[in-house]
């Protein structure tokens, strides 16, 4: 017989989950603050971020988060982007990149570098999404969609999806990506069938 588990009745499930589209979103700014990565110690600003109200899907990650009911439930990973705070022009520029994407999203902020992070919290910005490859339980190829870049509002409505991002580190051209799943819809890309697939139709 199988046993009732005590919280069964508590548990909220969605049978008409909506995805996020991938693309770009209105968004607003929920959370953000400096965060030390206990492994390499870069130090970056974890922003933490929901669909704004006026948003074709409105607070999208709100909505997740209030349905889950673990007792250590998380600001949804999709809704997070670590942006680093390293000195290397490269990691300068994306933080560049952020922050005028806040202030041309809002009008008469600018950002004052004489006070902390949180002057970002409830700001809006710009959102685009995209997919990320991971590996499950069983070893199969799945895709999630995160966050990938920010942009200044005006800039999202005829933004393109981002190159997904591949379990090795590389990146692929959405559309080719989606061809190649369509016309392997059963094949599970594990191993060699991986190599082969990232050796057809990688894009430098």
């Amino acid at each position: 017989m199988l046993k009732k588990p005590q919280n069964y009745d508590e548990i909220v499930i969605n049978e008409d989950y909506e995805k996020l589209e991938l693309g770009g979103h209105k968004g607003i700014i929920k959370n953000v603050y400096e965060y030390t990565n206990d492994k390499t110690g870069n130090v970056s600003l974890k922003v933490e971020v929901d669909t704004s109200s006026d948003d074709k899907q409105p607070s999208y990650f709100q909505q997740q988060y209030d349905n889950n009911v673990s007792t250590d439930r998380k600001w949804p990973t999709g809704a997070i982007k670590y942006v680093s705070l390293k000195e290397e022009e490269n990691c300068v520029k994306m933080l560049k990149i952020f922050i005028t994407a806040v202030e041309n999203s809002n009008n008469g902020f600018s950002y004052d570098w004489n006070k902390d992070e949180s002057q970002l919290i409830g700001k809006k910005v710009g959102l685009v999404f995209g997919l990320e490859e991971y590996q499950d339980s069983e070893g199969k190829i799945k895709t999630a969609t995160k966050l990938n870049q920010f942009r200044s509002i005006d800039k999202i409505v005829n933004v393109s999806i981002p190159r997904v991002k591949m379990l090795n580190g590389s990146t692929m051209d959405f559309d080719d990506y989606e061809e190649y799943k369509n016309d392997n819809s059963t094949t599970v890309l594990t191993g060699d069938k991986m190599d082969k697939f990232i050796d057809d139709n990688l894009l430098d």
